[in-house]
């Protein structure tokens, strides 16, 4: 009997040296730690969960005889990319629970997820991939209101209450006026996700816009439209050769209480007599017909003159500044037949007076000067002891070039043997004082 007590301490003792040995031999095949990682995205939208709180279980039973993560319990929270991270665990089986407020908490796996186990290898990183989540939200009602404040993109102004606009909701398309639309009246069905939503102005004079509006709520916001631009193209033809670099300013104005202006452009490079410009382009929005066309020119008064064209007629318009036009001949509002703008009525002139002295004048002295193609002759007379040479009506703005011819008496230009000339150029400034209307320049007979 007390052999086989020894002997039933001696198996127990055998055992427990079995079990010794095959805790031996685990530990020498090396448990090293392991990874898992995964995302977690919104169902609904696909976008990465920032701060979810990821908790992870092992599944192994907590016995004596378990030698593997025993109780494992981790936590992690998801980044701004909703990754979450776990590091340093020993291979095991887990489930996975995921909470956040505002979303409904998540298990994995689950009973409706086609992965039916979570299991960690022995020195492996496990990614799982995307893992949704379901926002909680409230019901959606069956149908949403659309108020759509229609506005023009550059003035922000609301277009005309009574302008027809169509719009299209994904296949559903409906025409009403502007102030149609932002009556709140028209209704949509209620959806999770986005309509395509495309707005179509009248094509002469918006362009169709699209966009996305979303369809689980009422819709109230501002749509700003861009409006279809045209050019008018403008030149300058005639144009004076004293004029060379100078420049032309284009305004084009919206007409109301004060003008507006909407566009400019300079022409610069005028051209001559013989040689027109370039065109240039200034853009105007359909919308803003009628409009006035402002042509400024240093030594003219503004040239204004009215493009009144019926909506839809809008293009490209051809426009020729004329500076040898005078626009009381031509019609006051452009004509789309003959496009010439006239401006030699708006010259500006003032008086001009060259003065000669000096000791080389004689008396029955032949004097003719020259200003702006025009030719004044005077006998000199030594009474008055100067020769004026009176000049009526020289542009303004520029530099003038001027030439006095000296011929002695009494041949005149016949005795060119004896003459001589003088000259030079001369800024004809506007007048300022009116006290003072004729310009003054003073010429030195002197012979070379």
């Amino acid at each position: 009997m007390n052999v086989r007590v020894w002997g039933g301490w001696l198996l127990a003792a055998l055992g427990i040296t079995v079990l010794m040995t095959m805790g031996c031999e685990k530990g020498a095949l090396g448990v090293r730690t392991s990874n898992l990682t995964g995302k977690i995205i919104d169902s609904a939208s696909s976008a990465p969960v920032e701060g979810v709180r990821v908790k992870i279980v092992s599944e192994t039973a907590i016995t004596t005889n378990a030698q593997a993560a025993l109780g494992q319990n981790y936590v992690s929270i998801t980044d701004a990319g909703g990754r979450f991270m776990f590091t340093n665990l020993t291979p095991d089986k887990f489930k996975m629970e995921a909470t956040k407020v505002g979303y409904e908490d998540l298990q994995y796996p689950s009973a409706s997820s086609t992965v039916t186990s979570l299991y960690v290898p022995n020195a492996e990183t496990v990614d799982i991939g995307s893992i949704k989540m379901n926002a909680v939200g409230s019901p959606l009602p069956q149908y949403i209101s659309v108020r759509l404040y229609l506005r023009d993109s550059k003035s922000m102004e609301l277009l005309p209450a009574d302008q027809l606009v169509t719009i299209t909701f994904d296949d559903k398309t409906a025409t009403g006026t502007v102030g149609y639309w932002a009556s709140g009246t028209y209704q949509l069905p209620a959806k999770n996700g986005n309509y395509a939503v495309s707005i179509s102005p009248d094509p002469n004079l918006y362009k169709t816009t699209v966009m996305t509006l979303p369809g689980t709520s009422n819709i109230l916001t501002d749509i700003l439209l861009d409006a279809n631009s045209y050019n008018l193209i403008v030149r300058c033809v005639n144009v004076p050769d004293y004029i060379e670099g100078g420049i032309v300013n284009i305004y084009a104005e919206k007409l109301g209480d004060y003008p507006k202006v909407l566009a400019t452009q300079t022409i610069d490079n005028l051209g001559t007599l013989t040689s027109p410009n370039l065109p240039k382009y200034i853009e105007v929005p359909g919308i803003a017909f009628p409009i006035n066309l402002r042509i400024n020119v240093r030594g003219y008064k503004d040239e204004v003159i009215a493009i009144n064209m019926p909506q839809g007629e809008q293009g490209n318009i051809r426009i020729d500044v004329d500076f040898l036009a005078n626009n009381a001949t031509l019609a006051p509002q452009l004509d789309k037949n003959n496009p010439v703008v006239g401006i030699l009525d708006n010259r500006i002139t003032r008086a001009v007076r060259i003065r000669v002295a000096g000791p080389d004048l004689i008396d029955n002295d032949t004097v003719i000067g020259n200003l702006w193609h025009t030719n004044v002759p005077v006998n000199y007379n030594p009474a008055f002891g100067a020769c004026d040479l009176d000049f009526g009506a020289v542009p303004v703005g520029y530099k003038q070039p001027w030439t006095v011819s000296i011929y002695p008496d009494p041949a005149g230009p016949a005795a060119a043997s004896g003459s001589y000339s003088i000259g030079g150029d001369t800024m004809i400034n506007p007048v300022e004082d009116v006290g003072n209307i004729i310009l003054l320049i003073g010429a030195e007979a002197k012979r070379p």
